[in-house]
């Protein structure tokens, strides 16, 4: 792994982490799924979120290690809040793609104090219909070993059609080859997913939040987002919202405005 991959043990998990940038102010990135570990392209991370490093210092988390099996999404937060009181951390921005915003949810509810302000992308509160078929599906293929298929779906699904037709090698190189041992870890993560339920206790957090959608989300839906952003308006949560149209689920690696939105959000007094 790069030099910058660091890792926080305690009796209970072993979280690797990648920092980034030297700036006073400090950005979480909570990614959502993968097949592969994300630390293992940490490099191409720091990359694409350059904008970020003059003004933040940037801490890159992905899960724990050896996640045991019936793994949820409030544990995963708990662990990582954890994590970051270790670290000193506290009052960050926090970016949660997709898992990785119903991670941050659970944590604002429960260590409002982790954060300054919070960009939900993709994410959903409770679980849709759409939701449980599609990530729900990936779980099952594998536990049963459907590699290709489960690739293929991820692809599929995570992306727009135009954005599949030019890089859908390079997508396939990325995600291909998992070992038993990484599709075992994903079926815990994405199993997770369908027991996400912050939803009546959005009014519980603090800090200003940047609802981010995709139109054409066909993994948590466009509605899960539409449906955070309500519950956090009515409840006086400070809130913006945000739906891309014409996108897929990982808008936020596709669109070219997306990291300057929420450079922008974060700055916004």
């Amino acid at each position: 792994m790069p030099d910058m991959i660091q890792s926080v043990k305690t009796d209970k998990f072993e979280m690797p982490y990648a920092k980034f940038g030297e700036g006073p102010k400090t950005l979480l990135i909570i990614p959502g799924l993968s097949l592969k570990n994300v630390l293992n392209s940490a490099a191409s991370v720091e990359v694409s979120y350059k904008m970020f490093k003059q003004d933040y210092t940037c801490y890159l988390f992905d899960r724990i290690k050896d996640a045991p099996e019936g793994y949820t999404i409030s544990q995963m937060a708990e662990d990582l809040a954890e994590t970051l009181q270790i670290l000193g951390i506290r009052n960050a921005d926090v970016f949660g793609t997709s898992q990785g915003g119903m991670v941050a949810q659970y944590m604002a509810i429960s260590h409002p104090e982790l954060f300054h302000k919070l960009v939900l992308a993709s994410s959903s509160s409770r679980a849709e219909p759409q939701q449980v078929k599609c990530i729900g599906g990936w779980s099952i293929m594998a536990r049963e070993g459907r590699a290709e298929e489960l690739v293929d779906s991820f692809i599929d699904n995570c992306f727009t059609e135009k954005f599949v037709a030019r890089w859908r090698k390079v997508l396939l190189k990325m995600n291909s080859g998992a070992t038993p041992e990484e599709l075992h870890r994903f079926a815990i993560m994405s199993a997770a997913c369908q027991g996400v339920d912050t939803y009546d206790d959005l009014g519980k957090i603090k800090c200003p939040v940047y609802v981010i959608g995709a139109e054409n989300d066909t993994v948590v839906t466009g509605v899960a987002s539409e449906k955070i952003a309500a519950k956090l308006q009515a409840e006086n949560v400070p809130c913006e919202f945000f739906m891309y149209k014409e996108m897929s689920h990982a808008v936020y690696d596709e669109a070219p405005d997306y990291k300057q939105r929420i450079l922008d959000f974060f700055g916004r007094e």
